[in-house]
């Protein structure tokens, strides 16, 4: 599946699997603010998938709610098993949409060309980098410097499959 075809909501308990799949370039709703009732009503009212560990929702929360939610229990404890998980469980596409979303705010990046990027990085990365994307709500500059790389390296091996060896998926 798409970005365009599937939106999540991560409760508490997954903020760092959130972090991951918003690097991934997927809409996912999560945050110290959002738990409990709260986020699953906005979850079912914004038809996300609500991602939790909490396997006992329906001892706590009204049955009219829950059913109108699609809910993913997700199973592992370890984060890079949870992202593997939730890849595998809904098809998401690993490679197309990596670092189209900013990690902190949810929001889609832009695009933005050098001259704009200038006194908002460091004067190495203004010299040496040519790419440039912004969060419009936060404000924030990206570039494909050392920590994309590292982070396409990590998710390389926690994506690839246990028994054979990482393929180079991202172009490393």
């Amino acid at each position: 599946m798409t970005p365009d075809e599937i939106r999540f909501a991560a409760d508490g308990m997954l903020q760092s699997l959130a972090t991951w799949l918003r690097l991934l370039g997927y809409d996912c709703l999560a945050g110290k603010e959002l738990f409990g009732r709260q986020l699953l009503e906005q979850a079912a009212a914004e038809n996300r998938v609500f991602l939790t560990r909490n396997s006992h929702l329906a001892d706590n929360l009204p049955h009219q709610l829950l059913e109108r939610c699609q809910i993913a229990i997700v199973a592992s404890e370890r984060l890079p098993d949870q992202l593997r998980e939730v890849v595998t469980r809904f098809s998401l596409h690993t490679d197309e949409y990596v670092f189209t979303r900013c990690t902190e705010c949810n929001v889609p990046l832009r695009r933005v060309d050098r001259a704009e990027a200038l006194g908002q990085v460091p004067p190495h990365v203004a010299e040496s980098e040519t790419g440039f994307w912004r969060c419009p709500q936060c404000g924030k500059t990206f570039w494909r410097g050392s920590h994309v790389r590292d982070s396409l390296q990590r998710l390389e091996r926690w994506l690839a499959d246990g028994n054979e060896p990482p393929h180079a998926r991202f172009g490393l």
